[in-house]
């Protein structure tokens, strides 16, 4: 498997793990600005995804949902 699948399946699995912790625990849905629903749950397993990915992909561009983007100007970008 080549090293970015690799890390796909790496990074996917350590913010699902995160967000398994809040399943059936009863938390509270927001609206965001646009009217779209999010919870801690999204919040925090996008947040994990960013960390990994910083950490072992420093120079990335990154596009979530729930934070934004970073380095907007990257070769390469991975989109949460």
């Amino acid at each position: 498997m080549s090293l970015l699948l690799e890390a796909v399946a790496e990074v996917a699995r350590a913010a699902g793990d995160t967000a398994l912790r809040y399943f059936r625990t009863g938390v509270t849905v927001e609206s965001k600005r646009d009217g779209t629903p999010v919870t801690v749950a999204d919040r925090a397993a996008e947040q994990v995804a960013r960390d990994w990915l910083r950490a072992r992909f420093p120079d990335d561009g990154i596009l979530g949902e729930e934070l934004g983007e970073e380095h907007p100007g990257a070769r390469r970008r991975w989109v949460l």
